[in-house]
C-alpha cells in the first residue's frame, strides 16, 4: 500500500526516467498476485473494466488514427498496479489508513522542522537541495523523496508530505478519513479519536482550499457515523452535520485562500481570463466541450488529441489539469467517470453496509477532492473501479 501511495504522487517516482520503472513494477505485482491467489482470474466486473478501456482505447485509435504503444502500456500498468493492489492488501481501508497516518506524523518532522527554520533563520528546505532526487525546472520545489518542500510563500508554508502540492497530500489524507470514519468500530475510542486528530492537523496544514472544503464534509460523516441508525439519532445527526457545515461556512468567509479564493475562481472562469482552461472552475467549462463533442469515447491520453480542438494551447499539460474530474470525462468519456462513480459508491457502502448516507457523503469528499486534482491519473483512486465486492476482480 505504502508503495501504491507513493507512485500515486511522489514527484521523484513521477519524473520522466522513473515512469520507466511501471512496467516491471506492474509486472511484478501482477506475478506476486499470481502467487498469492495461486490461479488469477478476471471477475465480470473486471472483465467489464478492462473490456471498457480496451475498447475505448481501440476505438480512440481507429478514430484520431493516432497510435503511441508508450502511452497505452503505460495507462494499462496503472490499471494493473491498481486490480493487484486489491488483490494483494486484504484490509484496504485499514491498511490505506495506517499508512497515511505513518506519513503525516513523518510529514509533521519535515514541516515543523521548516517551520521552526524560519523562526530562527534557517532555511531547511535550502539545506536538504543538495539531496533533493528531483527539482522542478522552475525551481518552485524540491523533494528528498520522504518529503516535499516549496522554495516561495505561501506555498513555503504549507505542507506537502511527499506528494507533489499539498492539495494532492489534502485530497489522500481526507480519502483515509473517511475510510478511518467507516471502520471506526474497530478501533477503542481512544485509538479512533488519536487518528482521527492526527490526520485532522495533518489535513489542516497543507492549507488547502479544495481540501478544507472536503474536509467540511468528512466532519459531517463523522458526527452523522456517530449515531446509529433510525429514529430520534438520526434527526440529531442531521443536525449536528448541519450545523458543522454553518460553522465552515462561517470559517471560510474568514480565510483568504477559501472564500477569496473560491471567488477568484469564479470570476476567472465566467471571464475566461488568466489561464481560465486550467482553473478548476474554469476547466470544467473547457472541458465541456469536449465531452459534449464526443461523450462516450473521449478524446485519449496524448495532448494532440486531447487538445484537439484548441491545439495552440500547448501549456496546458506541462503546467497541469485544474479538474481531475471533468479531465477523466474528456479522457475516456461519460460511462468510464459513472462506472468509477458507482464502483467508488459500492466500495464504500462494503464498509457502511447498514449507512447509505456515509457512502453518499463518502463518494462527495472523493468527488470535491477529484475536482481540485487528478487523482485518477494514479493507481490509488483508480483501485476502486475493482474493490466494489470480495470477488470484484479476482476468484480463488
Amino acid at each position: 500500500m505504502l508503495f501504491v501511495v507513493a507512485l500515486s504522487g511522489n514527484p521523484v517516482l513521477g519524473t520522466p526516467g522513473a515512469v520507466r520503472f511501471i512496467i516491471p513494477v506492474a509486472a511484478l505485482l501482477l506475478g506476486l498476485a499470481v502467487l498469492h491467489k495461486k490461479r488469477l482470474s478476471v471477475s465480470r466486473r473486471g472483465f467489464s473494466i478492462l473490456a471498457l478501456f480496451g475498447g475505448i482505447i481501440a476505438l480512440q485509435t481507429v478514430h484520431f488514427q493516432v497510435f503511441s504503444a508508450v502511452t497505452i502500456l503505460g495507462q494499462l500498468c496503472r490499471f494493473a498496479i491498481a486490480y493487484c493492489a486489491v488483490v494483494l492488501i486484504p484490509d484496504f481501508a485499514g491498511t490505506y489508513v495506517r499508512v497515511m497516518l505513518a506519513l503525516a506524523v513523518l510529514s509533521f518532522v519535515f514541516y515543523f522542522s521548516y517551520l521552526g527554520g524560519v523562526v530562527l533563520g534557517i532555511d531547511v528546505a535550502a539545506l536538504t537541495r543538495p539531496f533533493a532526487l528531483y527539482a522542478a525546472p522552475n525551481g518552485e520545489c524540491s523533494s528528498i523523496l520522504l518529503h516535499t518542500f516549496f522554495s516561495d510563500p505561501p506555498d513555503a508554508y504549507r505542507n506537502a508530505g511527499m506528494f507533489w502540492e499539498p492539495g494532492a497530500f489534502a485530497g489522500y489524507v481526507n480519502l483515509a478519513l473517511v475510510l478511518l470514519c467507516l471502520i471506526r468500530e474497530r478501533f477503542t475510542k481512544r485509538a479512533y479519536l488519536v487518528r482521527f486528530a492526527v490526520l485532522s492537523v495533518c489535513l489542516l496544514t497543507t492549507k488547502s482550499t479544495v481540501g478544507y472544503i472536503a474536509y467540511a464534509v468528512v466532519l459531517c460523516l463523522e458526527v452523522m457515523a456517530r449515531e446509529r441508525p433510525g429514529g430520534r439519532a438520526k434527526l440529531f445527526g442531521y443536525l449536528g452535520a448541519g450545523f458543522v457545515l454553518a460553522f465552515f461556512c462561517a470559517l471560510a468567509a474568514n480565510l483568504e485562500f477559501i472564500a477569496p479564493k473560491i471567488e477568484n475562481s469564479i470570476l476567472v472562469a465566467t471571464t475566461q481570463t488568466g489561464g481560465w482552461q486550467a482553473d478548476r472552475l474554469g476547466s470544467i467549462l473547457f472541458d465541456l466541450d469536449y465531452i459534449t463533442a464526443r461523450p462516450l469515447t473521449g478524446w485519449g491520453m496524448r495532448q494532440e488529441t486531447r487538445l484537439a480542438l484548441n491545439p495552440e494551447l500547448t501549456d496546458i499539460e506541462a503546467n497541469g489539469r485544474g479538474n481531475g474530474m471533468s479531465n477523466f470525462a474528456a479522457t475516456f468519456g461519460i460511462v468510464a467517470l459513472v462506472m468509477w462513480l458507482v464502483s467508488s459508491y459500492k466500495t464504500l457502502l462494503l464498509l457502511s453496509p447498514q449507512r447509505k448516507i456515509l457512502a453518499v457523503l463518502g463518494l462527495l469528499v472523493l468527488v470535491i477532492s477529484l475536482n481540485g486534482e487528478c487523482f485518477l491519473n494514479f493507481p490509488l483512486f483508480l483501485m476502486f473501479f475493482f474493490s466494489s465486492g470480495p470477488r470484484a476482480c479476482y476468484e480463488l
